[in-house]
């Protein structure tokens, strides 16, 4: 059978499934290909959000992808699918039909824990969309001098963190862990990380907030007053909300992130694959979802080639492998990582003469998995090549 008879549907438009949809082209398929977005706009590249948008140094506009040639876009909300036929039903009642399904809906903002008594006229600002980094620069258009709250000290809250501190804003960053991004990067340049945030803001780690209430001044609608478990109150004229993300997979009936296999197939779904941040590839350390834009981008694509193979299109593309990593500036010092870090991963760390730092991650065999770097230049590609 021709390409062209057959027919993919992807939901969700960004990093993963924007990927799977050029990678589905790129590798000569011919057949109709129904890209799902629920946006309400046009997908972007999340990873702008806070360092391009929030700024003010690129727009949504400029931030957003670009089609991909021959892909019908569908402006719609998935919220259900029926995986004996292969099919997705959209939020109007349209249902898509397709050879292969391929859900890669990625991950929303992780909400506060509902232990926390919020105050229902508390403003939250997430930083997930391009209008949610408008909404915030418009909540405190004056940073000189401004006092910002961010709870959450991963990847978003030191980005956002180092942003405000750089335009004069005063920021009290508060996370739960002591060791911020432990599991990302591991436990020494965690140490360095925590000791720069503690040099450059009110850096309140390993505590915890029990209750946020508003400011109730006249005229400054988004001011707050958080109270953490010693029984400190922190004002803020804004509050940020970066406490990590979870998958968007409740929608189509899965606790969680998705399971599936090395190759991105859902198992006991044939013809259904799940790629990106909603779900969780099996490795040879474990199950591991990994929520960073290059992976996702890579697991798009390698779902594309795998369902091209079962298809009887193409080759086995075979087991999935995690190479790819992140860039995070905080305070002018760079952190990447390649790779993945397991949860009993050993670390083993080297100071460089130019004052970095790279540590390897490897699992209980010894396998090397992953490595990270501070401000280690090209040591960390040397590093990563191994992988």
């Amino acid at each position: 059978m021709d390409s062209i008879e057959h027919e993919v549907v992807i939901v969700g438009a960004g990093a993963a499934g924007h990927s799977c949809a050029r990678t589905l082209r790129s590798e000569g398929f011919a057949g109709r290909i129904r890209l799902v977005n629920g946006e309400g706009g046009p997908a972007i590249n999340r990873t702008l959000v806070d360092t391009g948008v929030l700024p003010g140094l690129l727009t949504g506009a400029q931030i957003a992808l670009p089609p991909v040639a021959d892909v019908e876009v569908v402006d719609a909300r998935a919220v259900r699918i029926d995986a004996s036929t292969r099919a997705v039903v959209l939020d109007d009642g349209v249902e898509l039909q397709a050879d292969a399904l391929v859900l890669a809906s990625g991950s929303v903002p992780r909400r506060l824990d509902d232990a926390i008594a919020i105050d229902g006229a508390v403003r939250q600002h997430a930083l997930h969309s391009a209008a949610d980094a408008e909404q915030l620069r418009s909540a405190v258009p004056d940073l000189a001098g401004a006092s910002i709250v961010v709870l959450g000290a991963g990847f978003i809250g030191a980005e956002v963190a180092s942003h405000y501190v750089g335009a004069g804003a005063r920021v009290t960053l508060i996370g739960r862990s002591r060791l911020p991004l432990r599991e990302a990067i591991g436990a020494d340049i965690s140490a360095r990380l925590a000791a720069l945030h503690a040099e450059r803001v009110d850096a309140r780690l390993g505590a915890r907030v029990v209750a946020i209430r508003a400011a109730g001044i006249p005229g400054r609608d988004d001011a707050v007053v958080v109270q953490l478990d010693d029984g400190s109150e922190i004002p803020g004229d804004a509050l940020v909300v970066a406490v990590g993300s979870e998958p968007d997979a409740a929608w189509a009936g899965f606790d969680g992130s998705i399971a599936v296999d090395d190759r991105f197939r859902v198992p006991a779904m044939p013809g259904v694959y799940a790629a990106g941040s909603v779900s969780a590839p099996e490795l040879p350390l474990g199950r591991v979802r990994v929520d960073h834009w290059d992976a996702a981008t890579a697991q798009g694509a390698h779902a594309a080639r795998a369902l091209l193979h079962d298809l009887g299109l193409g080759d086995d593309p075979g087991a999935w492998a995690p190479t790819t990593g992140f860039s995070l500036m905080a305070y002018g010092a760079v952190i990447g990582a390649r790779g993945v870090r397991g949860v009993d991963a050993r670390e083993t760390s080297d100071e460089l003469a130019s004052g970095g730092l790279l540590t390897d991650f490897a699992d209980a065999s010894g396998r090397l998995t992953g490595v990270a770097g501070w401000n280690a230049g090209p040591h960390l590609m040397q590093a990563a090549a191994r992988l």
